[in-house]
């Protein structure tokens, strides 16, 4: 896993986050997957209804020769449908967990496993694998967040991934409780790059917040160049922030072209996040 190898080392790990295709089509996959080329040590791979399942495509990456982090979502699934998955995770060689909830529409069964208890199992199917939580750092109870969080730690959970980073400020009070409930928890931020007021727009509603002001006012201006400055400013603090251990990249479109991963690329080296 030369994710975790990365941060066993001491050194700042960087993912990037994909939309697989709706179907099964290699070269969509693979060309999202290489956005980045080798800088990402692990490619998340989200689960979304009707596209590739995150299984597949992580599978299918596998195979490539491409280190995936699998989605594995409980929200209306069963036991039995969870534990067919990991089997099947666990024989294709998959090792990089990360256990959601799932933010598509459904309901829980009688017999869907929680959050805490996805992880334990994955934690007995798969037991070298690096597992991770989610984080919303924009709740509303801070209390009640980490309360929620520090089972799924204890479940067997060594990595958390929060949401898209915009204000450092936002994370520094989680990332102290975490440290005092679970201080080898690693902490994966995650940045997006925002390049205009509809991003930002779309972005406010999907995490229930609003976005600073500093922000909104710049891509008002329309301006690339200060939106990718803003970008590179978020991931200079995340990088020289003690308690980020790497960022996961995720980008504003399903298919982002070849100029997004050049100017993703340049902010990573500006900021020091890889050479």
């Amino acid at each position: 896993m030369r994710f975790l190898r990365t941060l066993d080392d001491g050194r700042f790990a960087v993912a990037l986050e994909i939309l697989p295709p709706q179907k099964a089509l290699p070269r969509v996959l693979l060309r999202r997957a290489r956005l980045l080329g080798g800088a990402p040590q692990a490619i998340n791979v989200i689960q979304r209804p009707g596209r590739q399942s995150s299984l597949d495509a992580s599978i299918a990456l596998h195979q490539a020769g491409i280190e995936p982090a699998w989605h594995l979502v409980t929200r209306g699934r069963s036991r039995a449908e969870i534990e067919s998955d990991l089997r099947a995770a666990a024989t294709a060689g998959i090792d990089q967990v990360l256990c959601i909830l799932g933010d598509h529409a459904g309901t829980a069964g009688p017999d869907g496993p929680t959050i805490r208890e996805a992880i334990a199992m994955t934690r007995a199917r798969i037991p070298g694998a690096f597992i991770g939580a989610t984080l919303n750092q924009y709740g509303r109870d801070p209390e009640a967040v980490i309360r929620n969080l520090v089972p799924k730690l204890l479940a067997g959970a060594s990595y958390i991934q929060t949401q898209p980073v915009f204000e450092l400020s936002a994370l520094e009070g989680y990332a102290a409780a975490i440290a005092r409930e679970a201080p080898e928890t690693r902490i994966i931020a995650m940045a997006m790059p925002l390049l205009s007021e509809e991003a930002a727009e779309r972005i406010e509603e999907r995490l229930g917040v609003r976005l600073p002001d500093s922000l909104r006012e710049l891509l008002a201006t329309g301006d690339d160049a200060l939106a990718w400055d803003a970008f590179r400013a978020t991931l200079e603090q995340l990088v020289a922030a003690p308690f980020v251990a790497g960022v996961a990249i995720m980008t504003f479109e399903g298919d982002a072209p070849p100029e997004t991963g050049e100017r993703i690329l340049a902010a990573l080296r500006s900021a020091g996040a890889i050479d």
